[in-house]
């Protein structure tokens, strides 16, 4: 046999076992998911961080037919009325998986594995607050806080639980692709200020966030503007590059005092290089008021720009 055609062999063969190994890996990792799954699914998960934490997976159309394909994920928050729970403030639901499937059906939207996370019930403004600049807050600030709620805020624990427990979980479970560009997080109202708040703490997890009628007053009517300050702050010095990021506002209703707050806003996402209508979108709803009806009748805006196909 020719010496160079040996040669040759003796370093191309040791590649071509590397590649088949990896390609069988790839295989047995996805044949190692189950299929023939129900399409919307609920759970209980139990947390080191956090007292046990009720979810939803909602798996878009094909994916008990493609079992060769992987998924982006989306996670919500207030997941109780993410998929026909009617909230008891509106008697209504975001019905986000809906409004998912009819833009998929219209080529508006890659598909998307919805995962609607429960927010904690009376303590949910406690899980929302972002933990951060709340610490950076002059104690009468603090204490302002503290005289309104029962609990200490935990929203970084929340945050470890979402990044570190449930993720993971649902990474080793579905198809997903689980790398940053293909993550995503949002919510509305304090859901929308913990969306912003994960993207910024875990820039390594999230590659962007849905924040609708973002709570920044954090007051019910803007009455702590140092605090809502601080947060505006904390999001200017935090703010990661090459995120996607999509704000709205209402003009009644809490949504009646965002507008100061989303200007700002805006202008550090300039500021920062983000550019309007590529990775930063901000849209302004005449005559939306603040509840889950709105919600759904444009969270196909956010859904389009984040999942454009």
């Amino acid at each position: 046999m020719d010496y160079k055609l040996v040669m040759k062999l003796k370093y191309i063969l040791p590649i071509l076992g590397i590649i088949l190994f990896s390609c069988q890996s790839e295989q047995s990792a996805n044949e190692d998911k189950p299929t023939n799954l129900p399409q919307l699914e609920d759970f209980t998960f139990e947390s080191k961080f956090i007292d046990d934490k009720p979810y939803s997976i909602y798996l878009p159309p094909s994916y008990n037919d493609s079992l060769d394909k992987d998924y982006p994920v989306l996670y919500l928050m207030d997941g109780q009325v993410q998929f026909g729970g009617k909230s008891p403030y509106s008697d209504a639901s975001w019905n986000s998986h809906l409004v998912a499937d009819s833009l998929v059906a219209t080529g508006n939207m890659k598909e998307v594995i919805l995962i609607g996370v429960h927010h904690a019930g009376d303590n949910r403004f406690e899980e929302y607050m972002p933990q951060k600049p709340l610490d950076r807050l002059p104690r009468s600030d603090k204490d302002s806080i503290r005289n309104k709620v029962e609990y200490t805020v935990y929203s970084d624990a929340f945050l470890k639980f979402l990044v570190r427990e449930l993720k993971p979980a649902i990474d080793k479970k579905y198809r997903t692709k689980s790398d940053t560009k293909n993550t995503f997080i949002g919510g509305s109202s304090m859901g929308g200020l913990i969306s912003m708040y994960a993207t910024c703490e875990y820039p390594d997890v999230f590659g962007g966030a849905i924040c609708m009628s973002t709570h920044w007053p954090i007051s019910l009517e803007d009455t702590s503007p140092s605090i809502a300050d601080e947060v505006v702050g904390y999001f200017e010095r935090t703010l990661p590059e090459g995120k996607k990021w999509y704000f709205d506002l209402g003009t009644k209703g809490l949504d009646q005092y965002y507008e100061k707050y989303q200007i700002t806003i805006d202008i550090i996402m300039k500021e920062k290089g983000y550019k309007k209508g590529t990775n930063h979108l901000t849209v302004k709803w005449n005559n939306h008021d603040h509840n889950e009806f709105f919600w759904n009748q444009r969270l196909h805006i956010p859904l389009q720009f984040m999942f454009k196909k």
